[in-house]
């Protein structure tokens, strides 16, 4: 979705509506879908305002993460911070690279992404297809990610698969809430329990970042 339209969908209740430059709605490096079934969201962490939740994933070793947070930012601002799939996005510690494989519409896009893992994890590629929903009577953006695998040759990397949602609800004019849930399959013969013990602190790291991209 490029800015501009997502701009003037966002601003239909007052009539605004600006240029900007282009953004769409490429999102994490690693996610989870918001719907996967599994146990409670149990708070791991608070801290600067920033909440972290986990849980279980029926069928799944590896945990789902969620994270929480108020930007004193307008939404549409906010979803800058987003990118296009074109480049990594600067919050993100474990984006390696990202590049896009297929536009296939204003609000859908193919990225290819390769993530770069801490030691003693081997780097993981993915292919993932981001869906951008708009609702103007809320103020919202929702981005939902999911793998599409065979849609890219297999290169030198193991692939993770992911899928995932974020979103950004307007408070007011001025400020905006941020959400979103990780989960992923590395793939390969990593631990799971490796994995699970780092997800609070890599993604606190990864929302505190962006907190202080926008200047908070």
């Amino acid at each position: 979705m490029q800015t501009s339209s997502m701009w003037c969908l966002l601003r239909s209740a007052t009539r605004v509506c600006r240029r900007g430059v282009g953004v769409a709605a490429c999102v994490l490096a690693c996610a989870a879908p918001s719907a996967s079934a599994g146990s409670e969201w149990q708070l791991q962490k608070d801290k600067n305002g920033v909440a972290i939740f986990t849980r279980d994933v029926e069928g799944s070793p590896f945990l789902a993460v969620k994270a929480t947070a108020a930007f004193r930012q307008p939404v549409e601002k906010l979803a800058e911070y987003l990118g296009d799939g074109s480049e990594c996005m600067q919050w993100r510690k474990m984006c390696k690279s990202s590049r896009v494989l297929q536009v296939n519409s204003e609000d859908e896009r193919l990225v290819y992404q390769v993530l770069d893992l801490p030691w003693p994890i081997a780097d993981r590629d993915m292919v993932i297809q981001s869906v951008t929903e708009i609702d103007p009577a809320s103020r919202s953006v929702t981005v939902r990610i999911e793998t599409q695998s065979d849609a890219y040759p297999l290169q030198k990397y193991t692939r993770a698969e992911t899928s995932s949602q974020i979103q950004l609800r307007a408070i007011d004019a001025e400020n905006a809430e941020f959400t979103y849930i990780i989960h992923v399959d590395l793939g390969g013969d990593v631990s799971p329990a490796l994995v699970n013990s780092q997800l609070v602190s890599s993604t606190l790291e990864d929302v505190e970042r962006l907190l202080a991209m926008a200047g908070q």
